[in-house]
């Protein structure tokens, strides 16, 4: 298992600080103890190049937990109870303002930095000697699909109030000090687009070559650039779903690697391991747990459909396909209805977590066929969807909404709860269809936040440093 080593690369990149020294910039010698981001963004060699494409991939997970956990606790598919902190419930169910000081931002961390770790790589890679054009713009390409996916997710969490959109270009002191303006939803969409198509150009300029660096356990097929370009158009795809481009969705499935007649499960997937210094799972429990459990929301049980596998039956866990069990004994935090139910998706502590998956990209499809008024086509679509997890078709089981395109929408959203339940899509998918208010609330004091705010250590700094 490589991945100890992935995670050791990464203290290459994360130095940010360049030390003391009597060189100047006609002459700089590097320290091959001590390498810093100035070393690297000179002439890095082609190991250290490796290094930095590897250390890129090895945090690419980091925020996947506080991303899903929180955005399902918003999104009222669970409650994180937190036996020894309330603010986990009590401030993710709206019984208390969000704290834009407190602790429910490692996503906005983890994501910025993910995106600053893939800039630091693809400028290295231009800048060196010891790669070809071809193997440097495979490496752009791999960077600039990363930012897409990392940053993708980060505004989905903060919503209109969006992120940065530009940050200095890294080759001159003090860059760090100069952060771009932060940009609303649409803006950011757009900036997001440009990530996903610029990245695609680039795997399209390298041609035949190869990835410059080890791509590690979990890509499959996706782990050569040929192969790559297709998880780029799937990030491509959730970008034109969320700009409600609908013939841009489809153009960008029908370039990934969706399959209709595939493996729902298909898709890439985050690696983890016992190894130490590595990883686990950080969304993995175990069964009933009482310290930290994710307790299924009281609603979802009863609002699934009769015979749904993805609620009913053997969990993910057990070697089935439920994404939930029932516990021992209901819990839930005080005042709260008891939750009989709790998230296992998760079979170890070393399960991977998938990043993507052929059915998300499916009720994309059906997304797009029913938003270009293809119904027929929609229907189809989610058919495979329903039958994949236990149900009749359509026709059979809920004749009513043939041919209704705003019942069929209610149908999507839906299928998007089960088969997408704790991956990080109920929330926004309420949001976009402006359905927030329809999100159940265990206790009268509940609201459904928006948005996260931005930062206070965001929103202090523009205020004695006003953003360029």
């Amino acid at each position: 298992m490589l991945k100890k080593f992935y995670k050791g690369s990464v203290l290459l990149l994360s130095v940010i600080t360049v030390l003391g020294s009597s060189c100047t910039k006609t002459d700089y010698v590097q320290n091959p103890n001590a390498p810093t981001q100035e070393s690297v963004l000179r002439d890095a060699t082609r190991a250290q190049i490796g290094q930095l494409g590897v250390g890129v991939q090895s945090v690419m997970p980091d925020g996947v937990f506080s991303f899903r956990a929180w955005s399902g606790s918003i999104g009222r598919e669970i409650v994180y109870f937190a036996q020894t902190e309330s603010r986990y419930y009590r401030e993710l169910q709206g019984e208390i303002p969000l704290d834009a000081a407190g602790i429910m931002y490692g996503w906005y961390l983890s994501f910025n930095q993910t995106r600053r770790r893939a800039e630091i790589m693809l400028q290295s890679a231009q800048n060196t000697s010891a790669l070809s054009d071809a193997e440097k713009a495979a490496a752009k390409g791999f960077g600039k699909t990363v930012q897409a996916y990392a940053m993708l997710n980060c505004l989905n969490m903060m919503g209109n109030n969006g992120i940065r959109t530009s940050f200095s270009d890294l080759s001159s002191e003090g860059d760090l000090l100069k952060p771009g303006c932060f940009k609303n939803y649409t803006e950011s969409l757009t900036y997001l687009k440009g990530l996903a198509d610029e990245g695609l150009a680039a795997l399209e300029q390298a041609g035949s070559a190869a990835f410059p660096f080890t791509m590690v356990t979990g890509w499959g097929d996706l782990s050569t650039v040929e192969g790559f370009k297709k998880f780029n158009r799937a990030v491509a795809a959730r970008i034109a779903m969320y700009q409600k481009d609908w013939t841009g969705l489809e153009t960008a499935l029908n370039a990934s690697f969706m399959d209709l007649d595939g493996d729902l499960q298909a898709g890439p997937e985050f690696m983890f391991s016992n190894v130490s210094g590595d990883v686990t799972n950080p969304l993995w429990r175990s069964f009933d747990n009482t310290g930290t459990p994710m307790l299924v929301q009281s609603k979802f049980i009863p609002e699934a459909e009769t015979g749904d596998k993805r609620v009913f039956g053997a969990s993910m866990a057990e070697g089935g396909i439920a994404r939930v069990r029932e516990r021992e004994e209901a819990s839930a935090p005080p005042d709260y209805p008891l939750m009989s139910h709790e998230v296992q998706m998760y079979a170890t502590n070393t399960s991977p977590i998938k990043i993507i998956r052929n059915e998300e990209l499916v009720l994309m499809y059906a997304e797009a066929k029913l938003q270009k008024d293809d119904l027929s086509g929609a229907v189809a679509a989610l058919d495979i969807i329903r039958e994949g997890n236990g149900l009749q078709k359509l026709a059979t089981a809920k004749p009513a909404v043939i041919g209704d395109k705003a019942k069929l929408i209610d149908e999507l959203l839906q299928q998007r709860r089960y088969s997408l339940f704790m991956e990080g899509h109920r929330w926004f998918d309420m949001r976009r269809y402006d359905k927030l208010n329809t999100l159940p609330l265990d206790k009268a004091t509940h609201s459904v936040f928006t948005q996260f705010l931005v930062p206070k250590a965001e929103s202090d700094w523009d205020s004695v440093n006003p953003c360029q």
